[in-house]
């Protein structure tokens, strides 16, 4: 009698045992899957900042290749007109107009000046240091550009699409929940949206 309910004891324990193992099992699968939870999206907000520090060196690269740009336009509006065209036009069939320098008289013009010169001997000292000072104020205020090489910057946003290429890559990589794929999914469209497109906007700048 003894036997027997010892036996029927042990059975009870084996089938409670049986019982609370899958339970157990349950319960270690959910905490493994939220401690990769927790990994996966500490590790994509690490992600998020290093897409923003490139993002931030992205910016500045297009302002160097506006300024860039803007250097080019300015020196060339400053460069001195064709000498040709100061003296000389021309019809849309190309043939020489007539101008006053046809009939100019150079002979005539040489004795006014020589007399001119006469007249102005005592004040030649005078307009000498008025076209200096002109001079030296217009050098003053014109303006000096750094010169900013642009092959330097396409190499530098080569260099920087690699990296976010490199991210992209890495994101495939990282698995989780539907928290986990938004925010991977959210890092991924501001790459190809946002940064990408400001890479083909500084290209077409210096391709100018």
């Amino acid at each position: 009698m003894a036997a027997s309910q010892r036996l029927q004891t042990a059975m009870l324990a084996a089938a409670a045992t049986l019982a609370v193992a899958p339970v157990a099992y349950f319960a270690w699968t959910r905490f493994v899957r939220r401690s990769e939870r927790l990994q996966a999206l500490k590790l994509l907000h690490k992600v998020e900042l290093i897409v923003a520090e490139v993002g931030v060196r992205l910016l500045y690269l297009a302002n160097q290749a506006e300024d860039a740009v803007g250097n080019d336009e300015r020196s060339a509006a400053e460069a001195p007109e064709s000498t040709l065209n100061s003296y000389y036009h021309f019809d849309s069939h190309g043939n020489k107009l007539r101008t006053k320098w046809d009939s100019y008289d150079v002979d005539a013009e040489l004795q006014r000046l020589e007399e001119e010169e006469e007249g102005e001997k005592n004040k030649g000292n005078d307009r000498d240091e008025v076209s200096a000072l002109a001079k030296s104020k217009a050098a003053e205020r014109k303006p000096t550009f750094v010169a900013i090489d642009k092959k330097q910057l396409l190499s530098a946003v080569a260099g920087i699409e690699r990296e976010f290429e490199a991210v992209l890559e890495f994101l495939d990589d990282v698995r989780g929940d539907d928290d986990v794929k938004k925010l991977r999914k959210a890092i991924a469209l501001k790459i190809n949206e946002d940064h990408f497109g400001r890479v083909d906007y500084v290209r077409r700048l210096l391709a100018v």
